[in-house]
């Protein structure tokens, strides 16, 4: 199989079934892609995955539901083989466990159908320099949780503990319902402290609820 070469320029695979749509989408593309870019358009997975075998691309675009196709496979498919590729999904599907899904899958970015050309533009240029995207409208305590969640250096448990703590929970209560030792839950809060950049409980709950993180 071929491997992207990451550059800014080149192949654009587009997967839309919806045939009107996914050409004015494509028009809308070659307008603010460079010069040189061509964009493939696919109504299958299937298709597109046999192309992927023969053509090297830069970008993937597609919908997150496709009637019979498993978009999400095919996300984490795409990440783990083409490591490069970016990837975005861009769906008039908006609930927060979607989206953590596909960016949770190997998506780079995560854009309602709303958004407008300038934004598809900024979310190629972010997700090129290694950022994660989630468009504008679905910006604030939504998508300020999800890239939180994306890019934390917290780990599982420290996520369990800093939530716990925020809804009340005292020390030894957070290790009842966790079977650990309070001196394990003090030892995670002084990590999840530091990581944070945090230097009391009041600020650790304020943090919690300005991140929708419960």
């Amino acid at each position: 199989m071929k491997k992207n070469n990451g550059s800014s320029a080149g192949k654009v695979m587009l997967i839309d079934d919806h045939t009107l749509v996914a050409e004015g989408f494509k028009e809308l593309l070659l307008n603010i892609l460079p010069n040189e870019s061509i964009v493939n358009v696919f109504s299958s997975i299937e298709h597109a995955t046999k192309s992927l075998e023969k053509e090297n691309y830069a970008i993937i675009i597609t919908d997150l539901v496709i009637p019979g196709q498993n978009v999400l496979g095919f996300i984490a498919f795409c990440r783990k083989t083409y490591k490069e590729i970016i990837i975005l999904v861009i769906s008039s599907v908006v609930d927060a466990n979607s989206i953590k899904a596909c960016l949770s899958a190997g998506a780079n970015g995560y854009l309602s159908k709303a958004v407008n050309s300038y934004e598809i533009k900024h979310a190629l240029d972010c997700t090129a320099d290694g950022k994660k995207f989630i468009s504008s409208d679905l910006t604030g305590r939504l998508a300020d949780s999800i890239l939180f969640i994306e890019n934390t250096t917290l780990t599982k448990k420290e996520m369990e503990v800093i939530r716990l703590i925020a809804a009340g929970n005292k020390t030894k209560k957070v290790a009842e319902i966790l079977y650990v030792s309070p001196i394990t839950i003090m030892a995670h809060k002084r990590n999840i402290m530091r990581k944070l950049n945090l230097h009391s409980a009041t600020e650790l709950v304020k943090y919690v609820y300005e991140n929708n993180l419960i």
